[in-house]
């Protein structure tokens, strides 16, 4: 199986200033974390190759993850468990950020098949936007597609997280890349799956062809209309003006 195109960042020289961005999140996802020691089952909020983040919703049960601790578990993947091992890198008061080490090669496997571009496109669903002028598509694992519309119905912005990496477009900016992490801010709202949630986004020094490639192949298999796909694609290509 080959590898997929990497996420990671590939500037040089530094990145600009961290943007602070308010995006819909859900709460509960299909992709879960089983903790062995206590057998309790975590939504994952975001995953990646390298790593996950899990929701906690019970303030007690942050009392299981120490910082730079070791946790072990199985990840619910597509309805199959993977057996895993990560280090606790960031606590706050709704997400623990772990990342793996000494992944067994089924697991590596499975995330590399999980993360094929081509697959989360075919994932994005249409999820309940916090107001008219956004349309929101959700896919596994916290890959978001956001498109915001003026007034008179023209797509001025969008918007995609995938794999703790964005890819966005603006009408006055063009293209940006970059990495992107929980702020650790916007816990859901008691009995509601969708909360708002500050971002927190570094930008690439200049924009990551590679990203970007990732962004057209994922819109691109989508199940968004053709003329969505198309307006998304042609902005990725586009100068700031």
């Amino acid at each position: 199986m080959s590898k997929n195109p990497s996420l990671k960042v590939v500037s040089d020289h530094g990145s600009p200033p961290e943007e602070r961005r308010r995006v819909p999140r859900l709460s509960v996802t299909s992709e879960q974390f089983r903790h062995d020691p206590s057998g309790k089952v975590f939504s994952v909020a975001d995953l990646s190759t390298d790593g996950m983040g899990i929701r906690i919703i019970n303030p007690d049960d942050l009392a299981l993850f120490a910082l730079n601790d070791m946790t072990e578990g199985m990840i619910n993947l597509r309805r199959e468990k993977f057996m895993c091992r990560a280090r606790i890198r960031r606590v706050s008061a709704d997400l623990v950020g772990c990342q793996f080490e000494d992944l067994p090669t089924a697991t590596s496997n499975a995330l590399e098949e999980f993360f094929d571009p081509v697959a989360l496109g075919a994932g994005l669903r249409p999820a309940p936007a916090s107001d008219e002028s956004s349309l929101w598509y959700h896919g596994p694992s916290g890959t978001d597609l956001l498109l915001w519309r003026r007034p008179d119905g023209q797509y001025h912005r969008l918007a995609l997280f995938v794999m703790g990496s964005f890819v966005q477009w603006t009408e006055s900016d063009g293209v940006s890349t970059g990495k992107v992490r929980s702020a650790g801010e916007g816990k859901p709202d008691e009995g509601n799956v969708v909360s708002l949630e500050t971002m927190l986004l570094q930008p690439d020094y200049r924009p990551d062809q590679g990203k970007i490639a990732i962004a057209r192949t994922l819109i691109s298999h989508s199940g968004l209309p053709d003329e969505l796909k198309q307006w998304c694609t042609r902005q990725l290509d586009r100068k700031p003006t």
